[in-house]
C-alpha cells in the first residue's frame, strides 16, 4: 500500500520577541511537527487518490452506526456494548457549605473552622474530584431505547 505523508505545523517563524516578564517568547519554528500517513488507494500502476483522514479513522466498518449514551453522552457501536462499558454518575456535581454538610451527615457542631466555605462534591458518591469517571458501571443506554 502506497503512503503519504503529509506535514502539519509551521511554515515559517517570526523571529522571537521579549514576552512578558523579560522571559523570551516561544518561536514556532520550536513547536512540533506532526506527520501524518494517509493510504493512497487505487489500482497498482495507476493514479492514487488520497481518502481523507476522517474516511481512514472510520474506514475499518463504514457500514456500523454509532448510538449516543444517554448516561455518558459518548457515541458508541452497540454491537460491542458490554454489562460495564458506560461509567456514570447518578445523581448531580453540587456544593453546599461545609457547615450545612457537617451538621446533616456527621452530626457537626456547626462551628468548624471554614464553616461557610463552599464543599462541592458528587452527590450520589461523595467524590471530590468533578472529572470523576463515575461511580456506577452499565452497558450504553441510547436515546432510542
Amino acid at each position: 500500500m502506497a503512503l503519504e505523508l503529509l506535514a502539519r505545523g509551521p511554515v515559517h517563524a517570526p523571529l522571537p520577541r521579549a514576552g512578558r516578564f523579560g522571559q523570551p517568547r516561544v518561536s514556532p519554528a520550536n513547536q512540533p511537527v506532526w506527520l501524518f500517513a494517509l493510504p493512497l488507494t487505487g489500482p497498482p500502476g495507476r493514479a492514487y487518490e488520497r481518502r481523507s483522514a476522517a474516511a481512514v479513522r472510520c474506514g475499518k466498518n463504514p457500514g456500523r452506526v454509532l448510538k449516543t449514551c444517554k448516561n455518558c453522552k459518548t457515541q458508541f457501536d452497540p454491537s460491542v456494548n458490554h454489562p460495564t462499558a458506560c461509567r456514570f454518575h447518578t445523581a448531580h456535581f453540587g456544593g453546599e457549605t461545609k457547615r450545612k454538610f457537617e451538621s446533616v451527615y456527621t452530626g457537626g457542631t456547626m462551628n468548624t473552622p471554614d464553616s461557610g466555605q463552599v464543599f462541592q462534591y458528587w452527590h450520589c458518591c461523595g467524590s471530590e474530584d468533578p472529572f470523576d469517571a463515575g461511580c456506577t458501571a452499565a452497558p450504553h443506554c441510547s436515546y432510542d431505547d
